[in-house]
Protein backbone atom coordinates (compact mmCIF):
# COMPACT_ATOMS: atom_id res chain seq x y z
CA UNK A 1 0.00 0.00 0.00
CA UNK A 2 0.94 3.56 -0.68
CA UNK A 3 1.33 5.98 2.15
CA UNK A 4 -1.45 7.99 1.12
CA UNK A 5 -3.80 4.97 0.81
CA UNK A 6 -2.21 4.08 4.48
CA UNK A 7 -2.83 7.27 6.22
CA UNK A 8 -6.53 7.53 4.29
CA UNK A 9 -7.11 3.74 6.02
CA UNK A 10 -5.35 4.94 9.33
CA UNK A 11 -7.67 8.18 9.40
CA UNK A 12 -11.13 6.29 8.68
CA UNK A 13 -9.84 3.53 11.26
CA UNK A 14 -8.75 5.61 14.06
CA UNK A 15 -11.82 7.81 13.90
CA UNK A 16 -14.51 4.77 13.78
CA UNK A 17 -13.09 3.82 17.20
CA UNK A 18 -16.04 4.68 20.13
CA UNK A 19 -14.39 3.00 23.01
CA UNK A 20 -12.52 5.98 24.05
CA UNK A 21 -9.35 7.85 23.20
CA UNK A 22 -5.88 8.66 24.68
CA UNK A 23 -4.57 11.94 24.18
CA UNK A 24 -1.08 11.72 23.72
CA UNK A 25 1.35 14.87 24.61
CA UNK A 26 4.49 14.87 22.70
CA UNK A 27 7.15 16.70 23.03
CA UNK A 28 7.18 16.92 26.65
CA UNK A 29 10.44 17.06 28.34
CA UNK A 30 12.40 14.44 26.53
CA UNK A 31 14.32 14.50 23.09
CA UNK A 32 12.40 14.09 19.40
CA UNK A 33 13.13 10.51 19.29
CA UNK A 34 12.42 9.34 22.47
CA UNK A 35 9.02 11.28 22.32
CA UNK A 36 8.53 9.87 18.85
CA UNK A 37 9.33 6.24 19.51
CA UNK A 38 6.70 6.16 22.02
CA UNK A 39 4.15 7.83 20.12
CA UNK A 40 4.52 5.41 17.85
CA UNK A 41 3.98 2.59 20.17
CA UNK A 42 1.05 4.43 21.90
CA UNK A 43 -0.20 4.29 18.04
CA UNK A 44 0.14 0.77 17.71
CA UNK A 45 -1.70 -0.03 21.26
CA UNK A 46 -4.65 2.35 20.68
CA UNK A 47 -4.88 0.53 16.80
CA UNK A 48 -4.90 -3.14 18.45
CA UNK A 49 -7.24 -1.82 21.27
CA UNK A 50 -9.70 -0.19 19.86
CA UNK A 51 -8.89 3.00 20.89
CA UNK A 52 -8.99 6.44 19.26
CA UNK A 53 -4.88 8.52 19.07
CA UNK A 54 -5.46 12.07 19.34
CA UNK A 55 -2.32 14.31 19.53
CA UNK A 56 -1.28 16.87 21.39
CA UNK A 57 1.89 18.77 20.80
CA UNK A 58 1.04 22.41 20.99
CA UNK A 59 3.87 22.97 23.52
CA UNK A 60 6.41 20.17 22.49
CA UNK A 61 9.79 21.40 23.00
CA UNK A 62 11.02 20.53 19.42
CA UNK A 63 8.54 22.49 18.56
CA UNK A 64 8.67 26.66 17.40
CA UNK A 65 5.04 27.85 16.62
CA UNK A 66 2.77 24.73 16.53
CA UNK A 67 3.89 21.77 17.55
CA UNK A 68 4.44 18.23 15.19
CA UNK A 69 3.25 20.53 11.95
CA UNK A 70 6.19 22.49 12.21
CA UNK A 71 7.61 19.73 10.58
CA UNK A 72 5.22 17.18 9.55
CA UNK A 73 2.32 17.17 7.57
CA UNK A 74 -0.99 15.92 10.56
CA UNK A 75 -2.30 12.31 10.11
CA UNK A 76 -4.77 12.33 13.21
CA UNK A 77 -6.68 14.96 15.05
CA UNK A 78 -5.10 17.18 17.20
CA UNK A 79 -6.21 18.77 20.68
CA UNK A 80 -6.59 22.39 20.58
CA UNK A 81 -4.07 24.41 23.15
CA UNK A 82 -5.21 24.81 26.81
CA UNK A 83 -3.53 24.81 30.04
CA UNK A 84 -4.33 21.28 31.13
CA UNK A 85 -1.99 19.08 28.90
CA UNK A 86 1.36 21.04 29.07
CA UNK A 87 0.67 20.58 33.05
CA UNK A 88 -0.94 17.80 33.80
CA UNK A 89 -0.21 15.09 30.58
CA UNK A 90 2.70 14.41 31.24
CA UNK A 91 4.61 10.90 30.46
CA UNK A 92 6.18 8.76 32.82
CA UNK A 93 7.96 9.98 35.49
CA UNK A 94 10.82 8.40 37.24
CA UNK A 95 10.20 8.99 40.71
CA UNK A 96 7.53 6.41 41.99
CA UNK A 97 6.33 9.17 44.45
CA UNK A 98 5.64 11.68 41.68
CA UNK A 99 3.72 8.82 40.06
CA UNK A 100 1.26 8.19 42.47
CA UNK A 101 0.95 12.24 43.07
CA UNK A 102 0.08 12.27 39.55
CA UNK A 103 -2.30 9.64 39.32
CA UNK A 104 -4.49 11.17 42.53
CA UNK A 105 -3.77 14.61 41.29
CA UNK A 106 -7.72 16.65 41.68
CA UNK A 107 -6.73 18.54 38.73
CA UNK A 108 -6.85 15.30 36.51
CA UNK A 109 -9.45 13.82 38.59
CA UNK A 110 -12.12 16.98 37.61
CA UNK A 111 -10.82 16.48 34.37
CA UNK A 112 -11.84 12.95 33.86
CA UNK A 113 -15.29 13.89 35.04
CA UNK A 114 -15.80 15.85 32.36
CA UNK A 115 -14.14 13.97 29.96
CA UNK A 116 -15.34 10.04 29.93
CA UNK A 117 -13.31 7.34 28.43
CA UNK A 118 -10.36 9.39 27.87
CA UNK A 119 -6.90 8.60 29.20
CA UNK A 120 -3.67 10.62 29.35
CA UNK A 121 -0.07 10.07 28.57
CA UNK A 122 0.92 8.42 31.82
CA UNK A 123 -2.51 6.06 31.89
CA UNK A 124 -1.98 4.00 29.60
CA UNK A 125 2.37 4.75 29.49
CA UNK A 126 3.70 0.98 30.87
CA UNK A 127 0.94 -0.82 28.53
CA UNK A 128 2.05 0.27 25.31
CA UNK A 129 5.98 -0.04 26.62
CA UNK A 130 5.28 -3.65 27.87
CA UNK A 131 7.86 -5.81 26.88
CA UNK A 132 5.32 -8.57 25.76
CA UNK A 133 4.96 -6.23 22.70
CA UNK A 134 7.70 -7.49 21.30
CA UNK A 135 6.63 -11.09 21.10
CA UNK A 136 3.14 -9.90 19.47
CA UNK A 137 2.59 -10.46 16.17
CA UNK A 138 -0.06 -7.84 14.61
CA UNK A 139 -2.50 -8.05 11.91
CA UNK A 140 -4.10 -4.77 11.09
CA UNK A 141 -5.64 -5.66 7.12
CA UNK A 142 -6.81 -2.24 6.72
CA UNK A 143 -3.01 -1.03 7.11
CA UNK A 144 -1.00 -3.89 5.44
CA UNK A 145 0.28 -5.05 8.95
CA UNK A 146 0.78 -8.53 9.25
CA UNK A 147 4.50 -9.20 11.22
CA UNK A 148 6.14 -8.06 14.55
CA UNK A 149 6.54 -4.86 16.52
CA UNK A 150 9.16 -3.89 14.11
CA UNK A 151 7.66 -4.20 10.95
CA UNK A 152 3.96 -3.11 12.30
CA UNK A 153 6.12 0.32 13.76
CA UNK A 154 7.65 0.60 10.44
CA UNK A 155 4.44 1.11 8.54
CA UNK A 156 2.96 3.77 10.97
CA UNK A 157 6.35 5.16 10.72
CA UNK A 158 6.17 5.24 7.06
CA UNK A 159 2.68 7.08 7.25
CA UNK A 160 3.64 9.77 9.59
CA UNK A 161 7.19 10.91 9.21
CA UNK A 162 6.07 13.13 5.85
CA UNK A 163 7.32 16.45 5.71
CA UNK A 164 5.61 19.40 5.22
CA UNK A 165 6.93 21.91 2.24
CA UNK A 166 8.54 23.94 4.31
CA UNK A 167 10.68 21.39 5.79
CA UNK A 168 11.12 18.96 3.23
CA UNK A 169 13.11 21.80 1.14
CA UNK A 170 15.08 22.13 3.81
CA UNK A 171 15.98 18.89 4.31
CA UNK A 172 16.55 18.71 0.90
CA UNK A 173 18.81 21.58 1.04
CA UNK A 174 21.08 20.29 3.67
CA UNK A 175 21.62 16.90 2.12
CA UNK A 176 22.13 17.78 -1.58
CA UNK A 177 25.67 19.49 -0.94
CA UNK A 178 27.11 16.62 0.64
CA UNK A 179 26.68 14.99 -2.86
CA UNK A 180 26.66 11.36 -1.14
CA UNK A 181 27.43 8.46 -2.98
CA UNK A 182 24.38 5.72 -3.98
CA UNK A 183 26.61 3.59 -1.60
CA UNK A 184 27.84 3.91 2.34
CA UNK A 185 27.63 2.73 5.82
CA UNK A 186 25.48 4.54 8.17
CA UNK A 187 27.14 5.01 11.46
CA UNK A 188 25.59 7.35 14.70
CA UNK A 189 27.94 7.37 17.27
CA UNK A 190 27.00 9.84 20.26
CA UNK A 191 28.38 11.52 23.21
CA UNK A 192 27.39 14.41 25.66
CA UNK A 193 25.01 13.33 28.13
CA UNK A 194 24.48 9.48 26.95
CA UNK A 195 27.21 8.63 29.21
CA UNK A 196 24.46 8.93 32.06
CA UNK A 197 22.18 5.89 30.59
CA UNK A 198 25.01 3.75 29.02
CA UNK A 199 28.53 3.39 28.63
CA UNK A 200 29.94 5.33 26.20
CA UNK A 201 31.85 3.00 23.45
CA UNK A 202 35.03 3.59 21.62
CA UNK A 203 35.16 4.43 17.26
CA UNK A 204 36.77 0.81 17.10
CA UNK A 205 33.59 -0.99 18.37
CA UNK A 206 31.86 0.63 15.31
CA UNK A 207 34.79 0.06 12.80
CA UNK A 208 34.67 -3.59 13.68
CA UNK A 209 31.31 -3.82 12.61
CA UNK A 210 31.77 -3.00 9.46
CA UNK A 211 31.21 -5.80 6.88
CA UNK A 212 34.18 -7.55 5.95
CA UNK A 213 33.19 -7.69 2.34
CA UNK A 214 31.95 -4.35 1.88
CA UNK A 215 32.73 -3.06 -1.72
CA UNK A 216 33.09 0.66 -1.31
CA UNK A 217 34.86 2.95 1.35
CA UNK A 218 32.21 5.41 2.10
CA UNK A 219 30.17 6.37 5.42
CA UNK A 220 28.05 8.99 6.82
CA UNK A 221 28.31 9.02 10.72
CA UNK A 222 25.70 11.23 12.87
CA UNK A 223 27.17 12.50 15.94
CA UNK A 224 27.36 15.30 18.19
CA UNK A 225 30.97 15.70 18.62
CA UNK A 226 32.83 16.67 15.87
CA UNK A 227 36.03 14.88 17.28
CA UNK A 228 33.98 11.97 16.92
CA UNK A 229 34.36 12.49 12.79
CA UNK A 230 37.71 13.57 13.23
CA UNK A 231 38.57 9.71 14.79
CA UNK A 232 36.45 8.15 12.38
CA UNK A 233 38.64 9.52 10.25
CA UNK A 234 42.04 8.84 11.41
CA UNK A 235 41.11 5.35 11.48
CA UNK A 236 39.30 4.82 8.62
CA UNK A 237 42.20 6.82 6.66
CA UNK A 238 41.44 5.64 3.02
CA UNK A 239 37.65 6.38 3.42
CA UNK A 240 35.31 9.31 2.31
CA UNK A 241 33.88 10.02 5.64
CA UNK A 242 30.52 12.40 5.44
CA UNK A 243 28.45 14.37 8.10
CA UNK A 244 26.22 17.36 9.33
CA UNK A 245 27.89 17.48 12.27
CA UNK A 246 29.28 21.32 12.62
CA UNK A 247 33.04 21.51 13.39
CA UNK A 248 32.03 23.31 16.88
CA UNK A 249 29.71 20.68 18.31
CA UNK A 250 31.17 19.13 21.34
CA UNK A 251 27.93 16.88 22.81
CA UNK A 252 24.46 17.38 22.97
CA UNK A 253 23.10 18.01 26.78
CA UNK A 254 19.38 17.98 26.75
CA UNK A 255 19.40 20.13 29.63
CA UNK A 256 21.62 22.88 27.49
CA UNK A 257 19.58 22.67 24.49
CA UNK A 258 16.23 23.25 25.79
CA UNK A 259 17.21 26.43 27.20
CA UNK A 260 18.29 27.86 23.51
CA UNK A 261 16.17 29.79 21.22
CA UNK A 262 13.39 28.70 18.71
CA UNK A 263 15.69 29.17 15.76
CA UNK A 264 18.43 27.00 16.63
CA UNK A 265 15.91 24.52 17.97
CA UNK A 266 14.52 24.41 14.50
CA UNK A 267 17.95 24.10 12.57
CA UNK A 268 18.83 21.33 14.77
CA UNK A 269 15.80 19.07 14.44
CA UNK A 270 16.02 20.26 10.46
CA UNK A 271 19.76 18.88 10.61
CA UNK A 272 19.03 15.63 12.74
CA UNK A 273 16.11 14.92 10.70
CA UNK A 274 17.89 15.11 7.78
CA UNK A 275 20.98 13.06 9.01
CA UNK A 276 18.39 10.16 10.05
CA UNK A 277 16.81 10.50 6.68
CA UNK A 278 20.47 9.88 5.07
CA UNK A 279 21.05 7.03 7.48
CA UNK A 280 17.71 5.55 6.48
CA UNK A 281 18.72 5.10 3.54
CA UNK A 282 22.23 3.50 3.74
CA UNK A 283 23.42 -0.08 2.62
CA UNK A 284 24.22 -1.27 7.17
CA UNK A 285 23.17 1.54 9.71
CA UNK A 286 25.77 0.24 12.73
CA UNK A 287 24.62 2.11 16.05
CA UNK A 288 23.32 1.61 19.22
CA UNK A 289 19.72 0.54 19.98
CA UNK A 290 20.24 1.57 23.58
CA UNK A 291 19.60 4.83 21.79
CA UNK A 292 16.64 6.25 20.72
CA UNK A 293 17.85 7.29 16.90
CA UNK A 294 18.75 3.44 17.04
CA UNK A 295 15.63 2.35 18.51
CA UNK A 296 14.08 4.63 15.57
CA UNK A 297 16.04 3.23 12.55
CA UNK A 298 15.91 -0.07 13.93
CA UNK A 299 12.17 0.14 13.51
CA UNK A 300 12.07 2.54 9.93
CA UNK A 301 15.01 0.27 8.43
CA UNK A 302 14.79 -3.62 7.73
CA UNK A 303 16.16 -5.67 10.38
CA UNK A 304 19.04 -7.30 8.29
CA UNK A 305 19.76 -3.04 7.85
CA UNK A 306 19.98 -2.22 11.28
CA UNK A 307 23.05 -3.65 13.67
CA UNK A 308 23.58 -2.33 17.29
CA UNK A 309 27.23 -3.06 18.78
CA UNK A 310 25.49 -3.13 22.07
CA UNK A 311 22.99 -4.84 22.41
CA UNK A 312 22.23 -8.23 19.82
CA UNK A 313 18.72 -7.81 19.18
CA UNK A 314 16.59 -4.71 18.78
CA UNK A 315 13.85 -4.04 21.77
CA UNK A 316 11.73 -1.21 23.37
CA UNK A 317 13.91 1.60 25.44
Amino acid sequence: MKNEDIKREYTKLNNSFTKGKLIFHLGTNAGFFSEYNNMILAMLYCLEHKIRFVLYSRDANFGYQKGWTDYFLPFCEEEEENSFHPKYNVRRKRSIFKMLMQKINPHVFVYHLFNKNTWLTLELWEKFRNRQCEQTHYVIPELGIDGGLQDACRVLINMTWCYNASTARTIQDLIAPLQLPEHYIGFHIRSGDKYKEVKLLDVADYIKNIPPDYPVKNAFVLTDNYLIAEELQNQLQDWQIYTLCGTEERGYFYKDFEQRDAKFIRQSHEKLFASIDILSKSDKFIGTFSSNPGMFLGMRMDKNQSLSVDWNKWRII
